[in-house]
């Protein structure tokens, strides 16, 4: 269980004890929390400490270490790179997929029936986060990208901010973008510490719920969780786990996602308000309803 250190600036965010999962066990023998409602799933010991000491080594045989990137996140993209810019891919840019990534893919949960069956992530971000970094809370692109979001953790755990988004959340997708990579002071459009500050009357702000994600473990949002609720990082020195304050370290991540293209890029999902499908139809709509009434006033 995870308690709450206090954030540097000594703003108190609003978080109540996660819900409850469902415990099992898988055949390979990893447990797995599950919460059903809300399609998110935490397998514990999905890679091995020596599959994470190969990885290590393997990214920093691209990007070493040095003193000079101690307090700033590094970033390495396989299959089509991610552009922090549109929150797509850059189809221009695309890098052979390595085999320690490669060699867990058959392991992955992935979904078995509907029209995703079988379909594996092609899309990979591999990212080193120096401690105390925090990634600010966000709803990853709807309409790019497949609808499972895998996460491996590894290097160190790290506890993650959950919130079922709302009209901030809404109202923030429809300002101009800024690249998240801007973000690893925690303070981007508004969002301090990992906490939407929220000043506006009237506005209702979901309470957050934090996630401790171990060391070699591998989150998947499916559903309302990928879909309808922000996650995020606060950035901060320590957390406080059990009651006993625990130091960050260095951690790493794989991101992974499918690529849409074609007609089978959209969303049809039930969380509008934070879809970047339904933002793109109602700025086109608004274009032309412009354009209609610039047409009649001429």
């Amino acid at each position: 269980m995870i308690s709450q250190a206090p954030s540097p600036s000594g703003t108190q965010p609003h978080l109540i004890p996660p819900p409850t999962p469902v415990i099992t066990t898988s055949t390979s023998g990893n447990i797995r929390h599950e919460w059903p409602a809300i399609g998110l799933t935490l397998v514990h010991e999905f890679i091995s400490p020596a599959e994470e000491q190969e990885m290590i080594s393997a990214f920093h045989a691209i990007s070493p270490l040095s003193p000079a990137d101690s307090k700033r996140r590094i970033s390495q993209h396989f299959g089509h790179h991610f552009d922090y810019t549109t929150f797509g891919i850059d189809e221009s840019k695309h890098s052979p997929v390595p085999a320690y990534i490669t060699n867990f893919l058959d392991r992955l949960p992935v979904d078995t029936d509907g029209k995703e069956a079988g379909r594996k992530p092609d899309q990979f971000t591999v990212q080193y986060y120096p401690p105390g970094a925090g990634i600010p809370p966000h709803v990853d692109t709807h309409s790019m990208f497949g609808e499972a979001l895998y996460s491996l953790s590894f290097g160190s755990g790290v506890p993650m901010i959950f919130r079922m988004s709302g009209e901030n959340e809404a109202r923030k997708l429809r300002l101009p973008k800024r690249s998240l990579q801007e973000s690893s002071d925690g303070n981007v459009n508004g969002k301090v510490g990992g906490e939407i500050l929220d000043k506006a009357e009237g506005v209702v702000v979901h309470p957050a719920w934090e996630l401790m994600l171990p060391a070699r473990s591998l989150l998947v949002m499916r559903g309302a969780s990928r879909y309808g609720y922000t996650h995020g990082i606060r950035p901060r020195k320590t957390d406080a786990v059990d009651g006993i304050t625990v130091k960050r370290e260095g951690r790493y991540s794989i991101t992974m996602r499918s690529v849409r293209r074609g007609e089978e890029i959209g969303c049809d999902c039930l969380f509008p308000g934070v879809c970047d499908a339904r933002v793109r139809q109602e700025q086109e709509a608004a274009l032309r309803a412009g354009g209609i009434k610039k047409a009649e006033t001429q």
